[in-house]
């Protein structure tokens, strides 16, 4: 064969691959949301057990000029009897429902109502429509989807969804008075090949575009509590993106299953080793023997047992733990996402705070 003859070759070659399609991601990995701009899907954690009164979630579209279809998903989580940890726990037990938000409309949801009212039918004065949820006496995490509609629950790109989550304790079982709120966890739709926002409207398939698939290999936050009167809502959320053909079973939530190796490190850089943990959809769990479970309905464990911190500092108000707490996270299937979040309350103040755990990209 001539040079000039092979030559040639290559330049057909070259040519034609240029005209070939690009390749396609299976999917656009983060390690985290984003909690402080409009997404097109919210996750919220909510507790009706430690907040009787309020366990809220309020939804937003900031949208001026188009309404949305959005389906709500509510894992909950509960004890059939009183007795904690002894195998009559129920863990993500799925209830859902449809609802319309027009446009710049926003709805706060109370978990803690039986038959809590939807947005659709809402005037001045007078509730929207009634579900038939009940919630009560219930923790766990709920997520909101941008649908096509009420009859085809097929996902669409919608980046116009702000919401906060919140509870309050006022007369509830802990401490009256406490209460705190936290911004959803938001997740944008993505073209798998670009990683660019998809338009507007645009339904998701799973293949080409999708949600961002949250997988951090690791979660992280502080700690600076005091001792006996701190007590923390360590959870766990791992779910599933389904994507399924058009009508109702067009996107959904599933249950997922990860793993959880963890360490917490005092003020001293020291790491005490908490052993591996399988986060099953949900959890809520204290830190560790300083800094028990403000809610032990559940489960009444802790991420850490049998480990206490060394004294940062005394007086007045007793000692305080200072830390942080490391957790790396394995075990994912393709389209499987986990988030953290880490509350805590103040027992003596009768304050509280809230918020997702941070990530190592």
């Amino acid at each position: 064969m001539s040079s000039r003859y092979f030559v040639t070759l290559l330049a057909i070659a070259f040519s034609l691959m240029l005209f070939l399609p690009a390749k396609s991601y299976s999917q656009v990995v983060q390690a985290t949301g984003n909690s402080d701009e409009a997404s097109s899907q919210l996750i919220y954690w909510y507790d009706t057990i430690y907040g009787p009164q309020a366990a809220t979630a309020q939804v937003t579209n900031t949208n001026d000029t188009t309404g949305v279809w959005i389906h709500v998903q509510i894992f909950r989580s509960f004890d059939t009897d009183t007795t904690p940890g002894n195998g009559n726990e129920v863990i993500c037990d799925e209830r859902d429902f449809f609802d319309f938000l027009t446009p710049n409309d926003t709805h706060l949801y109370n978990w803690s109502f039986d038959n809590f009212p939807k947005n659709i039918g809402e005037v001045e004065g007078t509730p929207g429509e009634s579900t038939s949820i009940d919630l009560t006496l219930t923790k766990g995490f709920v997520i909101i989807t941008p649908v096509v509609s009420d009859v085809d629950a097929t996902a669409i790109s919608f980046q116009h969804l702000i919401g906060t989550a919140g509870v309050s304790a006022r007369g509830g079982q802990t401490v009256a008075g406490s209460a705190f709120r936290v911004n959803a966890m938001g997740r944008a739709a993505v073209d798998f090949t670009t990683g660019d926002v998809v338009a507007d409207g645009t339904p998701l398939d799973g293949t080409t575009n999708g949600f961002v698939v949250l997988q951090p290999s690791e979660l992280i936050f502080d700690f600076a509590l005091r001792n006996g009167s701190s007590p923390s809502f360590i959870s766990g959320i791992s779910f599933v993106d389904n994507y399924g053909p058009a009508g109702l079973l067009g996107y959904s939530v599933t249950p997922g299953s990860t793993n959880w190796q963890s360490f917490i490190f005092d003020f001293k850089e020291s790491p005490t080793s908490c052993g591996t943990r399988t986060n099953g959809c949900f959890f809520s769990i204290g830190l560790n023997d300083d800094i028990a479970d403000a809610n032990t309905t559940l489960d009444d464990t802790v991420l850490c047992s049998g480990s206490s911190l060394p004294e940062f500092q005394s007086g007045q108000l007793g000692s305080t733990s200072v830390g942080w707490t490391r957790i790396f996270v394995s075990g994912y299937d393709g389209l499987e996402n986990q988030i953290g979040f880490v509350g805590y309350l103040d027992t003596d103040f009768q304050t509280g705070g809230a918020s997702w755990m941070s990530t190592n990209r």
